[in-house]
């Protein structure tokens, strides 16, 4: 997720930025915080990058917050607005914008921990990604898009829907963390790890993807993995 905090007092920014980074953390989400000391500079690089959550300070010099954001939502409706004011004297006009909700300061961890819980679990599950270093570059991988992650030495191979394939050096643990434990992946062997969203079908103690791709289940774990394999999918039907 990429968080945008706009705010003329720096104090705030870093307080906010702190805090987001910290249920990042907690909950194992990869969250990308950027800073804006004003609407005119947060609006302006907004035919770059699109943000999922922008806190947003009412009372800025020059382009409040609100004229902000009446310009964020002409580009677009599906930013998490979160208005962030000493007063709640703008209810109208926040609301009038689909604010998702509003904070006041001074800030605490347990009242960020809560808006940014109840952003995630409005978020859709296609959104979601996660950010890898392959050499000097960061990539960001969709989960949607990841069809398996197969162990290779000290590295992670994560095959993806569009015939392509990154190569990284993490564990499947590791992996498994980023996602925030996502539902959709099980480890099905040792340093095999599967998003259940592909499976064709399972036989004789192998799944079957739709990329043709085969893999055998622990031997161990055979009716283990294939009735959690089944539970998922009755669970999406």
């Amino acid at each position: 997720m990429r968080v945008a905090v706009i705010d003329d007092e720096s104090i705030f920014r870093m307080q906010l930025k702190m805090m987001v980074e910290r249920v990042s953390a907690n909950k194992a989400i990869p969250i990308e915080v950027e800073e804006f000391a004003s609407g005119p500079d947060f609006i302006s690089v907004l035919s770059e990058r699109r943000f999922d959550i922008v806190f947003m300070d009412i009372f800025m010099p020059g382009m409040d917050g609100i004229e902000t954001s009446k310009k964020l939502r002409q580009k677009t409706e599906r930013t998490f607005l979160i208005f962030m004011t000493a007063s709640d004297g703008h209810y109208p006009d926040a609301f009038s914008l689909h604010a998702f909700d509003y904070v006041t300061k001074p800030f605490n961890l347990e009242r960020i921990d809560q808006v940014l819980t109840e952003v995630i679990e409005h978020t859709p599950m296609d959104e979601t990604f996660i950010k890898v270093s392959t050499g000097s570059l960061e990539e960001r991988i969709y989960l949607k898009d990841i069809i398996s992650v197969t162990t290779d030495g000290h590295y992670l191979e994560i095959n993806k829907s569009d015939d392509g394939s990154t190569r990284v050096r993490l564990t499947s643990g590791e992996f498994l963390q980023m996602t925030g434990s996502d539902k959709r992946f099980l480890m099905i062997n040792r340093g095999i790890i599967i998003n259940m969203d592909f499976i064709d079908y399972v036989d004789n103690g192998d799944v079957h993807m739709d990329d043709k791709t085969v893999f055998p289940i622990s031997a161990r774990k055979v009716s283990e993995i294939s009735q959690q394999i089944k539970d998922y999918q009755f669970s999406t039907r």
